[in-house]
């Protein structure tokens, strides 16, 4: 599975972000191969400079969607806001009221809101967000779309689980995919003082793989499945077969 993983197409090195990673290159159940330069999920971009930047657009990034908070984005704005050069979007995954109510909600392990419940209630009362976040990326133009959060482990994790489901990458490689974060978030976190000294640390403590199989679970048991929750979700079966088509060399 590291061959995929780690591949050395994967990850986009830049200076002042963490865990821009491409989703190319992920067999799927019927043979199949997800497209490089296609997707690339990533976390917070508000740190970029003008060469990292420039890294984006070299690779062919022509939309950003912004999935973090209002208030994410007023104490660290994004770096493409007001860019001539790509589409920017913001898309809040989480509604502000809806939030709220995941808060309120009891937890065993509230980490990152993700345990337990976390990651389930998000797909269930964030129904609306989810939509226009993937109805976006279904009607982006060509080029890359990069779509991110803040750490791109959380909201960007369900949505590049819901692309990778939607064309069969096993659900065993997308929890891996959701814990590849640690090997690179490790750099963001690792300090003298912090209890996290390595990626295994990370992967325990913020996304162990087990968590986004319990969303996997959740979505099949309830839903039926990915393209299920998606139709369900009000994603039209022509922008279902236009994110397949972007995802999946033809």
């Amino acid at each position: 599975m590291e061959e995929y993983l780690l591949h050395p197409d994967r990850h986009i090195g830049v200076e002042r972000a963490f865990n821009i990673r491409d989703i190319g290159g992920y067999p799927t159940a019927d043979g199949g191969v997800t497209q490089w330069g296609r997707f690339l999920r990533s976390d917070g971009l508000h740190a970029l400079h003008d060469a990292d930047m420039q890294v984006l657009l070299d690779y062919g990034v022509r939309t950003v969607v912004d999935l973090r908070l209002p208030r994410e984005l007023e104490n660290a704005p994004n770096v493409f806001r007001d860019s001539k050069a790509v589409d920017y979007r913001h898309l809040s995954f989480i509604d502000e009221n809806v939030l709220k109510k995941i808060e309120q909600a009891p937890v065993q392990d509230r980490t990152h809101m993700r345990a337990d419940k976390g990651y389930r209630l998000w797909l269930d009362e964030c129904q609306p967000s989810v939509r226009d976040i993937l109805v976006s990326l279904a009607e982006h133009d060509d080029g890359v779309a990069l779509y991110h959060c803040s750490g791109g482990k959380d909201r960007t994790g369900l949505i590049t689980a819901l692309l990778l489901g939607l064309v069969g990458v096993s659900k065993d490689l997308i929890a891996a995919d959701y814990a590849l974060t640690a090997r690179y978030n490790i750099q963001s976190t690792l300090k003298p003082e912090s209890h996290i000294r390595s990626w295994q640390d990370y992967e325990a403590a913020y996304c162990p793989p087990e968590v986004m199989h319990q969303s996997l679970y959740h979505l099949t048991i309830i839903y039926g499945g990915v393209e299920s929750y998606m139709r369900d979700v009000g994603v039209t079966g022509r922008q279902i077969e236009r994110l397949r088509s972007y995802l999946l060399i033809s």
